[in-house]
Parts: structure tokens; sequence; C-alpha cells
């Protein structure tokens, strides 16, 4: 296998994002350049390549600009409702249990969570005084968290899912389980809303879920 170059012999993206960087690794890459070590990994990794694309003069000057922009701050929590076209920044909405009911509920879970990627949109956001932000923006990053986040929350639904769908009786008569409850999550897994095994979906399937079984016999 070939070794991996240092940072400052990589010259394109796609040689850097060949490669598999530790946190720990990006984060002394940026010290080395004299540049921000702050933030997950997914914004460090973010960041040089950004210094790839720009090379460190151009990169410098936008960091420099950025920094000299006025960031502005959520005002006082405010006791409006929650809806999808609430405004993260002007209207105070925080990450508080009020806005985790309204994901849950919003999601159909048992349990809602915040994500690091959520909460770095909302501190950008402030950072560079972005007023447009609203809860429908924050639910989009939800569902398309960064690749180190994707793998492990998707592994986490699909086995929900496969234990609800096995769970239902509905799902009694049916002979191929695995391969329809994969179809099904198939379907869920890339809409918006409810990542969760709902009965509705055999209706909702109902063809596809006859073909299926009826393939698995031949």
């Amino acid at each position: 296998m070939k070794p991996r170059p240092s940072f400052e012999k990589i010259k394109t993206i796609s040689e850097f994002e060949s490669y598999y960087w530790y946190r720990e690794e990006l984060q002394k890459i940026c010290l080395n350049l004299e540049i921000s070590s702050k933030g997950a990994k997914a914004e460090l990794e973010e960041r040089l390549k950004s210094y790839i694309t720009l090379g460190r003069e151009k990169f410098i000057k936008k960091e420099n600009s950025s920094k000299n922009q006025i960031s502005v701050r959520r005002k006082a929590k405010s006791e409006k409702e929650i809806t999808l076209r609430s405004k993260i920044i002007p209207e105070g909405i925080r990450f508080d249990s009020k806005f985790r009911e309204f994901c849950r509920k919003y999601y159909d879970l048992k349990k809602f969570s915040f994500t690091k990627a959520m909460a770095e949109a909302v501190r950008d956001a402030e950072k560079i005084g972005n007023l447009k932000l609203n809860v429908q923006d924050l639910l989009k990053v939800y569902e398309n968290p960064p690749k180190e986040e994707r793998a492990d929350d998707r592994v986490l639904r699909w086995n929900r899912f496969v234990k609800d769908f096995h769970s239902d009786p509905k799902t009694s008569p049916l002979k191929y389980k695995l391969n329809i409850a994969a179809f099904l999550w198939g379907k869920v897994r890339d809409r918006p809303g409810s990542k969760k095994f709902d009965p509705s979906l055999l209706k909702e399937f109902a063809k596809e879920i006859q073909k299926l079984e009826e393939k698995s016999n031949k």
C-alpha cells in the first residue's frame, strides 16, 4: 500500500480525501499551519480542504475577513409556539426540552437527541449573522449528518426499525421478513419524516411487498 504523504505534499482535494485522518492528526496539521485547530473532525477536514483549494495566502485572507464579521446572538428564550418556519436567531429558538419535544413529535420518536452538526449549524449562523436559518433548515441538517455521524446513526435506526417490524402482528404472515423490512427501510430512510416502522407502510407498499414474496418463492 502506498504510504500516506505529509499534508504539505498533498495538492488536491481528491488526494486528501483518499486517506483516512484522525481528528488529532488534523488538529496537529492546523497547528503546524498556524490556523485554527478548533472544531469537530468534519469541520477540520473542511478547513484543510479549503486551505488546499485556496492556497495559504487566500485562505488566511478569507479567515481574517470572517473574523471581522459581526456575530449575532439569539435573543432571550422565546415562549412562542415552535413551527418549521420559526427563525432560530430572531425568535430565540434554543436546544431545550421544548424544542426537543417538537422534534420528537415531528419524527414520531420515543426520544430525540440533538447532533453536533445541528449545534455547528447554529454556531455558524451566529458567526456570520444568518438570520434566515429556521427550524426546517436544522432538521435538514439532522437528516443529513456528516459521514462520521451518519454511519452509526443509520445502524441504530435500522436496528430499531427491524425490531419494530418483526414485533408487529401484521407482519406475521410474511415469509421473507428481512427482505421486506430492508425494502421498507429503504423507502422511509430516503424521505423526510419519521424513520420508525409503521404498519401503514404494509398497505402503502402492498403491491411491492407481494412481488417480493412471489420473487422469493421462485
